[in-house]
């Protein structure tokens, strides 16, 4: 059961579009007023950086456009940036240019993220493939404790992922002789569990009359529409005849089979629930677990190959969910191109499955 306070009450009646501010603002607060929390702090960073020296830690100082969520900073040069997520996205400089920014720096340097737990994996996925993109080799390290995965990149800084239950628990055995300073984290970690992404939160103003959100719903539906319609006329995937849409209260999307001759069918387009829960991607190929979809066949050769892709799925009721990556600040020809390409892959692995021509989907 959540402990709510009065603190996390307030936050979420009033200011749950700010959570993340908040939630550093405590942090940098407790950091500062409570030295026992401080070297709890140091004491996760030096499980990462042994020879990390003291730090201070100030929050949303701007430096050559960049402001990260918070500094640790050793006199008047900085030494880690820590950032702070709950269900928000990476912003565009998460982490490339943060850590380019830490390069310039003396090193060892730091870039901590700290994220829920349900979003441990999937955001260091995220972060090390951003990585990749950029052409930023990294090395694994053995994880120390407190810290989920970290990684030293060739540029010079490491980083590292832990949850805020981790990061809260190791500050709270260092607080744990000072009365003011558990009050105060008890504070934070009702902020976190009311931060909970299954809890209802009260719905704004700004929500209701944001236009951008159904426009951003209508071109997702469009670069599904075209991608599908180009794999078509490529001899990609086929339409079949009837009626192949396929639109619950959770998804918006349409079926479409494997090659000209399917033997397979796959449904694909906006998956809210997959979204919600991974955060990775709107877009999504589902498999289901029918004649037709055949998830388990399917299963079994597109997982290797996902692997070595590094494109991420899911198993889970007995469906096959490949997460299909859409092209950032790209216009809509090359989104288009792209999905399209993953979705001659996709046809390709499945090749040895042409045996068994069937019908429309099942489901």
């Amino acid at each position: 059961m959540q402990t709510q306070t009065v603190f996390s009450h307030i936050i979420q009646k009033r200011f749950s579009q700010v959570n993340e501010d908040v939630a550093t603002d405590a942090l940098a607060f407790i950091l500062e007023s409570h030295e026992s929390a401080r070297n709890g702090m140091m004491k996760l960073l030096r499980g990462i950086v042994p020879n990390m020296p003291e730090l201070r830690f100030r929050t949303q100082d701007e430096e050559n456009g960049k402001r990260p969520d918070m500094r640790g900073i050793d006199g008047s040069e900085t030494r880690a940036f820590v950032e702070n997520k709950f269900w928000a996205g990476l912003t565009d400089n998460q982490p490339v240019e943060y850590l380019k920014q830490l390069a310039e720096y003396t090193q060892p340097t730091i870039l901590l993220v700290i994220v829920p737990d349900a979003r441990e994996q999937m955001l260091w996925s995220a972060l090390t493939l951003r990585l990749k993109d950029a052409d930023i080799s990294a090395i694994d390290r053995n994880t120390a404790a407190g810290i989920v995965h970290s990684t030293t990149t060739e540029i010079g800084p490491l980083l590292a992922l832990t949850s805020w239950t981790k990061l809260l628990s190791t500050l709270e055995l260092e607080v744990a002789d000072d009365q003011s300073a558990r009050s105060d984290l008890r504070q934070l970690q009702a902020l976190c569990e009311a931060a909970d992404i299954d809890a209802f939160i009260p719905i704004s103003s700004e929500q209701v009359s944001d236009q951008r959100t159904p426009a951003f719903i209508l071109q997702l539906s469009s670069i599904v529409q075209a991608s599908v319609g180009v794999a078509i006329d490529k001899d990609i995937l086929s339409s079949g005849k009837g009626n192949t849409s396929g639109h619950t209260w959770d998804r918006l999307g349409r079926y479409a089979g494997v090659s000209v001759e399917p033997s397979v069918w796959l449904w694909f387009g906006i998956r809210f629930d997959l979204w919600r829960i991974f955060g990775r991607t709107p877009l999504w190929i589902v498999f289901l677990s029918t004649p037709s979809g055949r998830a388990l066949e399917v299963r079994s050769l597109l997982e290797p190959w996902a692997i070595t892709a590094g494109v991420f799925t899911t198993f889970q009721n007995d469906e096959l969910a490949v997460a299909i990556d859409i092209a950032i600040a790209e216009d809509k020809d090359a989104v288009v191109r792209k999905i399209v390409d993953r979705l001659k892959e996709i046809e390709r692995v499945l090749s040895p499955l042409k045996q068994k021509p069937m019908g429309l989907p099942d489901a």
